[in-house]
């Protein structure tokens, strides 16, 4: 018989997390999600999530400023509606930010460091040595001797 898959949040006791200082809604985020999902409808859920409920007070992230304005805008009828839900009885506020931009996957392989030629490094190497500025020469050599990876 084949073992069911659990979240890795079911392992430990509430004392444990709170130690590890994982929230105390840590269990409860997946109904949370479902109620603001159900609440903020689409398009809004698409670009805002929640990410903690605790003392009652939703934190949110969302994708871009717009859609944090959007819920911004609306975050007085947004409570009054999620306050219908069993989830968010106690919900007094929200709490709306901007996540980080998440970095491409182009992106992130352009962002591994690049290795120099040994052609490259010799003419930064030779480049250094007929330069006056004592701070370009030194970020020349470094950049000639850390270009190959070293």
């Amino acid at each position: 018989m084949a073992a069911q898959a659990r979240r890795i949040g079911s392992y430990f006791q509430h004392d444990v997390l709170a130690q590890l200082g994982m929230p105390a809604d840590f269990r409860e985020l997946p109904q949370v999600s479902g109620a603001w999902n159900r609440v903020a409808g689409e398009p809004l859920c698409r670009h805002v999530r929640p990410v903690r409920y605790a003392r009652g007070e939703l934190s949110l992230r969302a994708d871009s400023a717009v859609w944090a304005g959007r819920v911004r805008y609306r975050q007085q009828t947004l409570i009054a509606e999620l306050q219908h839900s069993a989830e968010f009885h106690h919900l007094t506020g929200l709490n709306v930010r901007i996540a980080p931009p998440q970095m491409p996957h182009a992106a992130a392989a352009s962002a591994r460091r690049l290795m120099l030629s040994a052609v490259s490094r010799s003419l930064l190497e030779q480049v250094a040595e007929h330069v006056d500025d004592a701070g370009l020469r030194m970020a020349l050599v470094r950049l000639s001797r850390n270009g190959g990876g070293r």
